[in-house]
């Protein structure tokens, strides 16, 4: 089974502002992008699926990225300015995926992805002084992802459900030169995701959920003109949630640790 096609999207963004000058800024972009998506997918038997699919999407700037002017963010401790010359990020997709479904509420899929980032927005920490810092917004020229995803969710009695999600990312961004230096990972992007669920429903209103998440360390701000970039280190995190249903599902209490 194919589902295809083709999507035109024609884009205007104004913004009206002014600069620290108190000059008045008028920024306007307009774009206009087509965007094919295609999804393949082979029935092996009553249980397995094979897809393939390819696609285009996009991610626009944000006013606050395009905002030509400084404010100071006393978290931060350091000043953000935007950039009216920020263009939006092309994304192509590619994705092949083994599916298999032992039986109701259960699942097991591998798959293996590719991506293609055109112009990626990245936000970078510059030192304009001794102590003083200023964070802004730039296209990178582009970036490429490679990966293998794993998913399983599986029932393992009437009560328990246990559910697992990993990823492994290799990312990196592109810059045209015969350098190897500037090649790192893209803003935001961690190497490994990690998580697992277990799921008790000892009632028909009752679900207790225990979820642990990890990522990779990843840039959190890009640093130029050889300013370091700023890294998130990785840190385990264990949920518990606790749902239970109220006047005959009328009604959710929810109760997170």
């Amino acid at each position: 089974r194919m589902v295809w096609g083709v999507r035109m999207e024609n884009f205007h963004q104004t913004l009206d502002g002014a600069n620290n000058s108190n000059r008045p800024v008028t920024v306007k972009t307009g774009v206009t992008d087509f965007l094919a998506s295609a999804n393949l997918t082979f029935k092996a038997n009553a249980k397995t699926n094979i897809r393939f699919a390819a696609s285009q999407t996009l991610i626009r700037p944000e006013f606050r990225e395009l905002a030509p002017f400084e404010f100071f963010d006393f978290e931060l401790v350091a000043g953000i300015k935007g950039n009216e010359n920020l263009q939006r990020t092309k994304i192509t997709n590619l994705d092949l995926r083994y599916e298999v479904y032992p039986q109701a509420g259960e699942l097991i899929t591998a798959g293996v992805f590719y991506k293609y980032f055109q112009n990626p927005i990245e936000p970078f920490l510059n030192q304009t002084g001794p102590v003083t810092f200023n964070i802004g917004y730039a296209n990178a020229p582009s970036a490429n992802a490679f990966g293998a995803e794993v998913d399983v969710r599986k029932k393992l009695s009437k009560l328990f459900t246990a559910t697992a999600n990993l990823a492994y990312i290799y990312n990196q961004v592109q810059f045209g030169g015969s350098s190897t230096l500037q090649e790192r990972p893209m803003q935001g992007q961690s190497p490994y995701v990690v998580n697992l669920g277990l799921e008790v429903s000892p009632g028909t209103y009752t679900t207790i959920t225990a979820l642990f998440n990890q990522t990779g360390r990843r840039i959190y701000f890009v640093g130029l003109n050889e300013f370091p970039s700023v890294w998130e280190a990785p840190r385990p995190l264990f949920d518990i949630q606790w749902n239970q249903k109220l006047m005959k599902g009328k009604a959710e209490l929810k109760l997170s640790v």
